[in-house]
């Protein structure tokens, strides 16, 4: 157990954040201090529905992250249990979506160093939670790659093994 949390702790700050974020778009959906109020003091009606489909495909991106974030972690649990973990087009979905999550930070990352190494200040440490979750949006792609890349060496090594020829008798090493 300690050993899976020690590799997702960052996966897990990150699915907290998609959360905390979730939920501050719900209040600010909800208070009408935003809102511009018309001359006798309604709410303007388009804004108070749109602001409502920003919830809408919020909660869409973080039950679909959720869902990635799962399959991730599965799969963190069946490399690290040598256990065989088949990949079906939801799984495979599920780790591009893992991917496609982290691999812009990855990017913007790049040429933020790039511009620091011009001489460009490119962090701002007024608002720590937005760095710190700058920096976790990394974890999730070098993760996904390397559980991949165990994963394949496994599957290769138990071929390998299949391919061994047994001696009359006697049973496989697995």
């Amino acid at each position: 157990m300690f050993q899976r949390l020690k590799r997702t702790w960052p996966l897990l700050l990150l699915w907290l954040d998609l959360i905390y974020s979730f939920i501050l778009n719900i209040v600010a959906s909800i208070s009408l201090e935003q809102t511009p109020a018309s001359q006798n003091n309604l709410p303007v009606s388009p804004d108070i529905a749109f602001s409502w489909l920003q919830v809408i495909a919020n909660g869409g991106m973080v039950l679909t992250l959720s869902f990635a974030f799962s399959i991730l972690l599965q799969l963190n649990r069946a490399v690290q249990q040598h256990q065989l973990w088949p990949m079906t087009p939801v799984r495979i979905s599920a780790l591009l979506i893992v991917l496609a999550f982290s691999l812009p930070a990855w990017w913007q990352w790049l040429w933020a160093l790039w511009a620091l190494a011009h001489g460009q200040m490119v962090v701002e440490w007024h608002n720590l939670r937005y760095l710190i979750v700058s920096i976790l949006l990394l974890y999730p792609a070098c993760l996904c790659l390397r559980l991949l890349w165990i994963r394949h060496r496994q599957h290769k090594n138990i071929d390998d093994s299949d391919n061994f020829i047994q001696p009359a008798g006697t049973q496989p090493p697995y």
